[in-house]
């Protein structure tokens, strides 16, 4: 109508949708329009008319009545039959009950099953195993790999082994054969996913293990590795020792170091009373540190006691400076000593097991 503004739209080239706007205004300021032209830097900032052109992930097609959606860079219609656009890749002769699966792929449900981007046929039990199919009755997937079930088994990264046997240690995903390194399973010990050898010390910080050479007068703090008598250490932190603070601060650093789960004892682990939360808040009271757990458990798994606690749930180490840092959101294993039910002296951290509760119980239950 005479008065009014020419208005263009910028177009969502998969749905059609946009919002209006002025041929005459840009950022730069005005510039002269061609009536009936819009200009979609969507397509490659070619001049089109909509009413006789569709432009579909930057590229011109001629208008077709109907056809108003884009898989890709095809122009399809609703109303089309024997067409699926999956993954913006668009199929046609279709049979009915196709589907797309979440990769892309195009697939029938009633037949096949689709493992990551292979499409095999559905044998009636079948699951995926990376991009091969496995029988969760006879085999064990591990991280994509699928192994032949034996008795009691287990994942450590890709492999499959048997914790019960003694022979096998896992240590971060990495599997070690102790038969082989003349070890037994419960002096054997990870640093991380290395396992570690006699005359070696393991310090460790959240997300970070290193193993160091043992040597006399050197302690822990933190990962870091100290000469005791030139540094102190304070929940991993090192302050230069001097006259002043030789006794003020922690004279053992990191007495009490975060155990991964499959190196603590069985006796000390299902035995004893123990603690699993996760930690919410931390803080320093004088000499003490004052946690705050939600989901709290308390549990004497030899005995099958499992009971959940009151939320939030509080508990005081009685020396800041010798315990080690904890992570907020992180679910930790607190082990009480068996005669002072109130004193902690093992700290494990579960936060990367997908079922805390199920890792300590399997462990008791063998």
């Amino acid at each position: 109508m005479p008065g009014e503004r020419p208005e263009g739209c910028c177009v969502n080239h998969t749905s059609r949708q946009g919002h209006p706007h002025s041929h005459l205004q840009t950022s730069a300021g005005t510039r002269s329009h061609t009536p009936g032209l819009h200009d979609d830097a969507g397509c490659s900032s070619q001049v089109y008319n909509p009413d006789n052109k569709t432009c579909c992930a930057g590229r011109l097609s001629n208008r077709v009545l109907g056809k108003n959606l884009c898989c890709g860079t095809t122009p399809y219609g609703v109303e089309d039959r024997g067409v699926l656009c999956c993954n913006q890749t668009l199929h046609r002769g279709v049979e009915a009950g196709h589907q797309c699966s979440p990769g892309g792929h195009l697939y029938l449900p009633s037949r096949e099953i689709v493992c990551e981007s292979r499409v095999h046929l559905n044998n009636l039990g079948k699951h995926c195993c990376g991009e091969e199919t496995y029988d969760p009755q006879d085999e064990i997937c591990c991280s994509g790999h699928k192994h032949r079930r034996l008795g009691n088994m287990s994942c450590c990264g890709g492999k499959a082994y048997n914790p019960s046997s003694g022979q096998m240690k896992c240590c971060a995903d990495t599997l070690y054969n102790l038969q082989v390194q003349d070890r037994l399973s419960e002096d054997a010990q990870c640093c991380g996913n290395i396992l570690m050898e006699a005359g070696s010390t393991c310090c460790s910080a959240p997300g970070l293990d290193l193993l160091y050479p043992t040597q006399l007068g050197f302690t822990c703090c933190g990962h870091r590795y100290p000469n005791s008598s030139l540094w102190s250490c304070c929940a991993g932190v090192l302050h230069p020792r001097t006259e002043r603070n030789t006794t003020s601060m922690n004279m053992i650093p990191g007495l009490l170091r975060i155990l991964p789960l499959g190196d603590l004892k069985t006796e000390k682990l299902c035995d004893n009373k123990v603690l699993l939360g996760t930690v919410e808040s931390v803080s320093v009271k004088k000499k003490t540190r004052s946690i705050v757990m939600v989901n709290v458990m308390s549990m004497q798994a030899s005995r099958g006691h499992v009971n959940a606690l009151p939320s939030p749930h509080y508990l005081t180490l009685p020396d800041h400076c010798s315990s080690p840092e904890l992570v907020p959101g992180n679910t930790y294993l607190w082990v009480k000593t068996r005669h002072f039910s109130d004193t902690i002296n093992v700290i494990s951290d579960l936060s990367d097991h997908p079922s805390p509760l199920h890792s300590i119980l399997s462990r008791c239950s063998k």
